[in-house]
């Protein structure tokens, strides 16, 4: 069962190397980057997510890390300073939502609006038209850490997990029922 960050990487290599590819990450953060960070935001980081971003600094450009469960798209992992201009970049783009009524209405255990300052984006897809957000402003039916996710065309905000852990078991569940479609192998 897969409860770290540092297991699910592990097999994640193995569906990899069992298709001849190559995972890419980047250089972990420093402890001391991780702090300076959570002084920006002004809460400390998920366990789960610092892990993650301990164990490295996102993955190289175009690198799938994660997969959203019930969709086959792969996301790159972000690097922190990529999560914070993701963050930045929605709350620029915020007030051009004020009245936009999403399609389907908004899963409860998420807050309304566009941008919060507890969200923070850790992987990508298509330059930020997708991107997956742990919650830590969540609604009060909601969980602090929550995975959400934002898609852009239809806008929508969406719930994916309650949790990181959680997240990454079914990230990996996916990944592991196809593959080919999350390495990009046609």
């Amino acid at each position: 069962m897969i409860v770290t960050f540092a297991d699910y990487l592990q097999a994640l290599r193995r569906v990899y190397a069992d298709h001849e590819a190559g995972l890419s990450l980047n250089q972990p953060n420093t402890a001391g980057a991780l702090t300076e960070a959570e002084t920006r935001l002004g809460f400390a980081l998920d366990a789960g997510l610092r892990e993650a971003w301990r164990t490295a600094d996102g993955s190289e450009n175009e690198v799938r890390v994660f997969l959203r469960p019930g969709f086959l798209t792969g996301y790159d992992f972000l690097s922190l300073a990529s999560a914070e201009e993701a963050r930045a970049g929605m709350e620029r783009r915020s007030p051009r939502y004020l009245g936009y009524v999403e399609e389907t209405p908004r899963d409860r255990r998420i807050r309304d609006g566009w941008f919060h300052g507890g969200w923070v984006p850790f992987a990508t897809f298509g330059g930020g038209s997708l991107l997956l957000i742990q919650d830590h402003s969540p609604a009060e039916d909601g969980a602090v850490g929550q995975i959400i996710a934002f898609t852009h065309d239809p806008d929508e905000i969406s719930y994916v997990a309650p949790d990181f852990p959680t997240f990454l078991r079914l990230s990996l569940k996916g990944v592991q029922e196809d593959p080919e479609e999350f390495l990009e192998i046609f």
